[in-house]
């Protein structure tokens, strides 16, 4: 299979539906960040197509709310993830977090939603974290770049080089944030995430 093949088989093997709120074409997103992962040598191919699976079938559907927790799980499972061993307990009704880690070991992808408190209000976020045991900040980094790095569409700070700001028409209802972050004694991390006022 060529590497053109593969990529457009990525881009349309998945739940890339259009989504009105808040005025995000989910199917757009979800097809650029294919393309641009795609542009890659062949050795990265496998590695580099589930990393845009995951963006586009779990996380991104997740964190723009056009995928529920449960179909986000089930979207996980289905690009082979399970829980890690020993977390065989059935999840409750009402679980709203859950670890997922790929069937080689090497990617792992946390789903999880809740209400945040900013400032004097609390926010309702939906977020979806990626990380590897062989993916540097730097690699990740480089993975958000290539990923959300259209100004047209993400903002991103001078001063802030590891986090990108979906652009909406209303960012006082919603928002969509994308951060690259190194936390002391663990793995570092992508997190997309979805803030609802």
């Amino acid at each position: 299979m060529t590497i053109g093949r593969a990529c457009r088989r990525a881009a349309h093997s998945g739940p890339f539906s259009t989504i009105g709120e808040p005025g995000i074409k989910l199917k757009f997103v979800a097809y650029a960040t294919v393309a641009s992962l795609c542009l890659i040598s062949t050795p990265a191919l496998a590695q580099e197509l589930l990393v845009a699976r995951m963006l586009t079938q779990v996380c991104l559907p997740y964190a723009t709310r056009a995928q529920s927790f449960e179909k986000s799980v089930r979207a996980a499972r289905d690009l082979e993830f399970r829980r890690p061993a020993g977390s065989n307990t059935p999840l409750d009704d009402w679980a709203s977090e859950i670890d997922l880690i790929s069937r080689d070991g090497e990617w792992r992808i946390r789903i999880e939603e809740g209400t945040l408190e900013q400032g004097d209000s609390s926010v309702y976020a939906a977020s979806c974290t990626i990380s590897s045991r062989h993916a540097s900040v730097r690699e990740l980094a480089d993975l958000g770049r290539r990923a959300f790095g259209d100004p047209a569409r993400w903002s991103t700070s001078p001063d802030d080089r590891l986090r990108w700001e979906r652009r909406t028409p209303r960012p006082e209802e919603y928002r969509l944030s994308v951060e690259v972050a190194a936390p002391a004694d663990r793995l570092p991390t992508m997190t997309i995430t979805g803030f609802y006022y």
